[in-house]
């Protein structure tokens, strides 16, 4: 499945099996070349499914995806043309194992260690608006990096600007060491709500399948579910801050 891809444009014709199985692919022939060439693996292993996904959904390079941190872009590397390549990714004259603007189209901000996606990408959303362009623009951060001043005061401007961008939060509950702090304890509550989850799943598929009103009813339930979210999950701070989360 995997020598199939040569761009997400391949990528895109693959049904919900076969990315199943370029998963699988994509995981082995990752442990392979770093257990030879050495690199990042486990935050690699852990973004296969995301990474998929987002090429699947977006239209690169029209849009844009800015990673934090950089060394988990080795997925995006592999379905972007760079198959072949990744071989000798770190290697003399080989790729980079971070993303560099000057390697790809795809690759959009030279990103190095953590906490600068959000401000990144916000920069290109304003730019975007300026130009009257239409793109997208994704910034993917993992909880540890978010706890980064930079994350935060990007978070802080994004959540009042009008400039449309996703910040996609890669909560893996890892970091290079165990993750301690506030916005951890924060975010370890969010995990909890489990009753809200699965609850709002269920009403949701039982609702659909009503012929007739019943598409009609899930939308207007979910207009009302962001007034009544507040009573069942509290703590907000995404959304307080101007995030639909």
């Amino acid at each position: 499945m995997l020598e199939q891809i040569n761009s997400p444009k391949d990528l895109k014709k693959l049904d919900i099996n076969e990315k199943n199985k370029l998963a699988e692919e994509i995981r082995q022939y990752v442990i392979e070349v770093i257990s030879e060439n050495g690199g990042h693996l486990a935050s690699n292993l852990g973004i296969v499914e995301l990474t998929i996904a987002l090429h699947s959904v977006f239209d690169m390079p029209k849009d844009k995806i800015v990673w934090d941190v950089g060394h988990q872009s080795y997925i995006h590397k592999i379905l972007t043309g760079r198959r072949e390549d990744f071989k000798k990714i770190r290697k003399l004259d080989g790729i980079s194992g971070f993303p560099k603007i000057n390697e790809s189209e795809y690759d959009n901000f030279n990103t190095g260690h953590s906490s600068t996606s959000i401000s990144a990408a916000l920069g290109m959303a304003r730019a975007r608006n300026l130009k009257n362009e239409s793109n997208q623009v994704i910034a993917v951060i993992g909880d540890g990096a978010l706890t980064g001043g930079m994350a935060l005061e990007a978070l802080n401007d994004a959540g009042c600007s009008k400039a449309k961008m996703i910040v996609v939060l890669n909560d893996n509950e890892m970091s290079i060491s165990k993750n301690i702090g506030g916005l951890n304890m924060f975010l370890s509550k969010l995990r909890t709500k489990r009753l809200y989850k699965k609850s709002n799943i269920s009403i949701k598929k039982a609702l659909i399948q009503v012929p007739i009103i019943g598409k009609p009813v899930v939308k207007i339930i979910q207009r009302i579910k962001r007034s009544i979210k507040q009573l069942i999950i509290p703590k907000m701070f995404f959304e307080d801050i101007g995030f639909t989360y």
